[in-house]
């Protein structure tokens, strides 16, 4: 069993490899996979260069190799990863966790507050809101693009 690894090999080991960190993203997603699934999900140019990656994320320990050769994802934060949180197959920044609790609030505001100080609640919580929608933009843009693929694993 491979020993907790650093963030920093790990960010560079992977987070500074474009397709290294495009098969982690997928696996991170599809949580079990074969070569082949990450091959095809990840459109890469052949399934030894998708084995070649799956054995390099073995190595740092992001993923486990079963008796019938399906990788498993092992879950950790680094480099770009530690803005983002898994929640089922999707992985989600923390900025849209606040965009989504100023909605929430604009809502409210509108709803239960004396117009004086709606207004101002709502006003504030519309800029809150659009900051937070930005840097979710933002963060959803430093995602490997080949990962985002809605290709489902293909379980041989």
């Amino acid at each position: 069993m491979v020993d907790e690894i650093d963030d920093s090999v790990l960010d560079e080991r992977v987070g500074g490899e474009y397709v290294t960190l495009s098969v982690y993203v997928f696996m991170l997603r599809a949580g079990v996979a074969s070569a082949r699934d990450v091959f095809r999900g990840c459109g890469l140019s052949s399934p030894s260069l998708a084995m070649h990656h799956l054995e390099k994320l073995e190595g740092l320990g992001l993923v486990r190799k079963d008796e019938k050769g399906l990788y498993n994802v092992v879950v950790r934060r680094f480099g770009v990863l530690r803005f983002f949180y898994k929640t089922g197959k999707w992985l989600l920044p923390r900025s849209f966790f606040y965009m989504m609790m100023y909605a929430a609030i604009i809502v409210a505001s509108a709803i239960l507050l004396p117009s004086g100080m709606r207004d101002v609640a709502v006003i504030l919580s519309a800029l809150g809101f659009s900051i937070s929608l930005v840097d979710t933009a933002d963060f959803l843009m430093l995602i490997p693009h080949r990962s985002r693929s809605r290709t489902k694993p293909f379980n041989n």
